[in-house]
């Protein structure tokens, strides 16, 4: 099966949001499907989501080009994001909005009230983006949450505090 394949370039000239597309792009991969990401820059955020996913990660410099696949691993990695998603995400909730803060001030408000709120409680909160960064502390700490893609590219996540944990992303 032949590989997606991104400009990005294409997309910042196009004025749309490159975030916004580069997620419908990824869900729009068929099982086994590769991705490739032809960009400027190292695309950190998106390395680590697709990883989250499952993904292996290739990069290549080519003139000034960063080329970065991402190719399917095995089917065990691509099971385990679909487990963490089927916990319910219910319980009472607490609203935090971080539209318009710039990083790294939604990521500090959301762990900060994380830390707060009770085992069994629900944050959700309403971010510019989706945060990328966030989500990948939320899966090393075993926190389950679920993204809701928003018409304006903006996103709102729900996180279930099912343990007591750090929750102050210090470190990492």
């Amino acid at each position: 099966m032949e590989p997606k394949v991104v400009e990005v370039k294409g997309i910042l000239q196009q004025g749309l949001s490159l975030f916004g597309t580069m997620m419908r792009t990824v869900e729009s991969l068929a099982p086994g499907q590769s991705l490739v990401v032809k960009s400027t820059f190292n695309p950190a955020p998106l390395i680590a989501h697709m990883r989250r996913k499952g993904y292996e990660v290739h990069q290549e410099k080519v003139g000034k080009t960063v080329v970065t696949t991402f190719t399917p691993s095995s089917p065990k990695a691509d099971r385990e994001p679909q487990e963490h998603r089927s916990v319910p995400i219910e319980g009472p909730e607490h609203a935090l909005d971080n539209r318009g803060l710039t990083p790294p001030e939604p990521m500090r408000r959301t762990l900060q009230l994380l830390s707060e709120v009770p085992v069994g409680h629900v944050v959700v909160i309403h971010n510019d983006r989706v945060p990328v960064f966030l989500l990948g502390q939320l899966d090393d700490e075993g926190y389950p949450y679920e993204i809701i893609p928003q018409p304006d590219d903006s996103a709102v996540v729900r996180i279930l505090k099912t343990h007591d944990g750090d929750g102050s992303g210090e470190g990492r």
